[in-house]
């Protein structure tokens, strides 16, 4: 299965949602609630969790950025020294097409660049802070290994194309990713090079890396030597603001409960058994030793517009009717 989902916690959804619209132009794709729902709750291994989900869509077809406010447990906000050396879901990468208007959007809308831009023309890529201090970068060319899926004719649609990972220990984290989850390694540079330590403020940082691709998507994993990574705060739950997880999708079952008992095999059991809502999705989330979460999701064909994967302006009357 590829990734078809990246997920964030958000301390304020009407707000983060609105800025990857107007500042990044993310298009809206549904809305879905969830109260005192305790089959929900066993899933992502919260107690007792209620949330408001939102999505959004770029260009890549059957990818969503789902964004959730929980409203139980009471969220965490992120650490105000946060580090990108920090253990955890650390970045995001972001592909447009034009990036000077990218960028002319991002400032009307007050995105504060960390940087100048660096790198030629037609390689061009900066970092901001999203409203909740998730570090996206944009790019203005794809990383090497995945390709351009172009919108409408003149659509000035992003995608995205990384995500990447501080993590401990390297060689397990590539075994759950690679032997587990059957993501293929790519070139370690495929993402960044050393120097782009600098974008975040880490120039000079010593790390290991490794690259390994999920469908059009690059997740890049860093083990850094120095400056010291410092684990995740005591009492962590992936409700906490910032990057909740990531996740492999399928519209095919059976490709699903192929997944799953691999993972299964390779000794990473879910939270739970996998959960069903008859004719719309099956999903169970996955931890790794580290501490990583990951969802594997399936979809039912029939769904996708339910399910926030199709934009709103894009449904079929059909497809509208089943948000009822």
């Amino acid at each position: 299965m590829d990734c078809c989902q990246l997920a964030l916690s958000t301390m304020d959804l009407a707000r983060t949602h609105w800025w990857y619209r107007r500042a990044l132009g993310f298009q809206a794709a549904g809305e879905r609630r969830f109260r005192d729902a305790p089959a929900f709750a066993v899933v992502p291994d919260l107690p007792d969790a209620a949330l408001d989900v939102w999505c959004l869509v770029g260009r890549d077809r059957f990818m969503q950025i789902e964004m959730i406010e929980f409203t139980r447990p009471r969220m965490r906000a992120r650490r105000g020294d946060w580090c990108r050396a920090d253990i955890g879901y650390s970045a995001v990468g972001i592909h447009v097409r034009d990036f000077d208007r990218a960028l002319s959007r991002i400032l009307r809308t007050s995105g504060e660049l960390l940087s100048d831009p660096v790198g030629p023309h037609g390689e061009r890529r900066v970092c901001l802070f999203d409203p909740d201090g998730t570090l996206i970068e944009l790019r203005e060319r794809r990383p090497i290994g995945t390709r351009a899926v172009d919108g409408p004719e003149g659509a000035d649609i992003p995608s995205v194309c990384s995500v990447s990972l501080t993590v401990p220990d390297l060689v397990g984290a590539m075994r759950f990713w690679v032997d587990a989850l059957g993501c293929t390694p790519v070139a370690p540079n495929a993402v960044h090079e050393p120097e782009h330590e600098a974008l975040w403020g880490l120039s000079g940082a010593r790390r290991e890396v490794a690259v390994v691709r999920t469908g059009n998507v690059l997740l890049e994993l860093i083990q850094y030597a120095a400056p010291t990574s410092r684990p995740r705060r005591a009492g962590y739950l992936i409700s906490d603001q910032g990057i909740l997880n990531v996740a492999f999708g399928s519209t095919d079952r059976d490709e699903f409960d192929r997944a799953y008992a691999r993972a299964v095999e390779q000794g990473f059991r879910g939270h739970s058994e996998p959960w069903t809502v008859p004719d719309v999705a099956t999903v169970v989330y996955l931890a790794d030793p580290q501490g990583f979460n990951v969802e594997l999701l399936h979809v039912d064909p029939t769904a996708l517009a339910r399910m926030g994967f199709i934009a709103n302006a894009d449904r079929s009357a059909a497809a509208t009717l089943a948000l009822s």
